[in-house]
């Protein structure tokens, strides 16, 4: 039995009266979704996992699937307390908002000197670097890939839907591969 499925399996022990439904990726690399049915008055929580990358929490509408996940968590059991939380207050989950660089990485549970040593580049770098207003994408992608996270950047223009932008493959992809799941993060 994989985390997701253990997740599912205590979710109907705490709500036996709600639908919790699991949804397999069609290949190992693939996303695995549980839906948990709270009711006719509110949004499913969805819980979205994939074993590289940790888990996406959501309160989805009906024009939002495919939109990913609203909230990360890295650990099966923070994914579990939030789904918890939202099924008992009936509340959505929180779009992404802005966050620092710092922040990030704390919530990763990752020091400066991890960090430093997992990027190839210091401590005393990671410092100067979350410190920054103006930071080089090639220098923000490095240390978001070695946080085992992807940074990406979207395009929004008037009237028009939002475009990823294309970035070019840093060295650091290839690091991504070996870090733990536990240190991963969803950008």
């Amino acid at each position: 039995m994989n985390q997701i499925e253990r997740i599912r399996d205590d979710l109907k022990r705490r709500f036996p009266n709600l639908t919790v439904s699991l949804d397999k990726p069609a290949d190992e690399k693939g996303s695995w979704f549980l839906d948990v049915q709270r009711g006719d008055d509110f949004r499913p929580v969805v819980i979205e996992w994939r074993p590289d990358r940790g888990f996406g929490v959501s309160t989805p509408g009906e024009d939002d699937y495919g939109a990913g996940a609203d909230e990360i968590y890295a650990k099966p059991r923070e994914a579990l307390e939030r789904a918890d939380a939202l099924i008992r207050s009936g509340e959505n989950s929180l779009a992404m908002v802005e966050v620092q660089l710092a922040v990030l990485r704390r919530q990763m549970g990752i020091s400066q000197a991890q960090l430093g040593e997992l990027a190839g580049v210091g401590q005393a770098n990671i410092s100067r670097i979350e410190r920054r207003g103006d930071v080089l994408v090639s220098t923000l992608t490095k240390v978001i890939n070695a946080m085992g996270g992807e940074l990406a950047i979207h395009v929004q223009f008037p009237g028009r839907e939002p475009q990823k932008l294309d970035l070019p493959a840093t060295a650091n992809d290839e690091k991504k591969s070996e870090m733990p799941p536990q240190g991963r993060l969803r950008a």
